[in-house]
């Protein structure tokens, strides 16, 4: 039975909270979007109980398996059942990872984005869209995941328990935060290879669409003809469908930024190896992709590479999960 993305939106999740936190945020010299301030540890946390709609049994099959699958013009989609994620598979093959120079938009390469090089990304499925609020909540549901302490976005104070928003990413989250989720629903944060493999394809394209530079029916960005926002906040998932990679990957600029797995190393791309990069052993800091709705078009160019914290929980910042090779179709 084919399962559309209609499953996920049918999932209307009943939240209700009481806040008594005001939550601070502020902007840094060195970070994409906006940084929420811890709250002193004898404030309360608020929770959120969550209620959901029955599902619509005849949706699934009658076994209890964890994923369904259904192909389309070729194409195969993979649906989480425990979120309702679709997922693209991406196949096996070789990626551009880094900056063209001669090719870049009109913007100059950063040095943590040369040299441009090659390398194999084994087969992987990524999430189509980043992850929602009401996906999210499904995981706190089922207690893998801590309620989210902060639940605001920028212009929306109620904007992860507002049903109204439920099909929004998931923002406000930390590193950590994410790969729990992650690991919840079967999977794991994409490296950076393959985030850039499921964004680019095989060419040496400057975004998920190609060359042309973003404008606001592309990607929810700050646009640049115009000196103002697309939005002003995050759009809800898979808001721009011309915008999306070769594979079908939506958001993969603009919107929210994205957690990779991966530890930052401003050179890592002159020793990476050539098979399966997942960073640097160690470090400090995480990567991070895909720009925001409040950044410019620069940083939404696939090769822009920021890095930040791992505990911090930058308002602008969402994700999205990969899995290895799907077995049994």
């Amino acid at each position: 039975m084919k399962v559309r993305r209609a499953f996920v939106l049918a999932i209307l999740l009943m939240m209700v909270f009481s806040s008594s936190c005001d939550v601070s945020v502020q902007k840094t010299s060195i970070a994409p979007t906006i940084t929420l301030e811890p709250q002193p540890e004898d404030d309360p946390i608020d929770e959120v109980l969550m209620t959901a709609m029955p599902m619509d049994e005849s949706l699934l099959s009658e076994e209890t398996a964890t994923f369904q699958t259904e192909v389309n013009l070729g194409e195969q989609t993979l649906f989480r059942e425990i979120d309702g994620m679709e997922m693209i598979e991406i196949p096996q093959g070789e990626v551009w990872i880094g900056c063209d120079e001669s090719n870049n938009a009109g913007f100059a390469c950063m040095a943590d984005e040369l040299p441009l090089h090659q390398v194999v990304v084994d087969e992987f499925w990524i999430d189509k869209y980043e992850v929602s609020n009401a996906q999210f909540a499904l995981c706190v549901q089922a207690g893998a995941c801590e309620t989210p302490y902060y639940q605001r976005s920028v212009t929306r104070t109620e904007y992860y328990a507002d049903p109204e928003f439920s099909d929004y990413p998931r923002v406000a989250v930390s590193w950590f935060e994410a790969q729990e989720y992650c690991n919840w629903a079967g999977g794991r944060l994409p490296s950076e290879a393959e985030w850039v493999r499921a964004a680019r394809g095989e060419d040496q394209r400057v975004y998920p669409w190609g060359d042309e530079l973003p404008n606001c029916n592309l990607a929810n960005t700050l646009d640049e003809n115009t000196g103002h926002m697309c939005v002003g906040d995050t759009a809800s998932v898979g808001s721009y469908p011309l915008g999306a990679s070769p594979f079908g990957v939506m958001d993969l600029a603009g919107n929210a930024w994205e957690w990779m797995a991966d530890w930052y190393h401003k050179d890592y791309y002159s020793f990476s190896p050539r098979e399966n990069p997942q960073g640097p052993e160690i470090g400090g800091t995480k990567v991070v992709h895909g720009g925001g709705f409040d950044y410019s078009w620069k940083h939404s160019r696939i090769a822009y590479t920021s890095d930040h914290d791992p505990k911090e929980h930058k308002i602008g910042f969402g994700f999205r999960c990969v899995m290895d090779s799907f077995e049994g179709n």
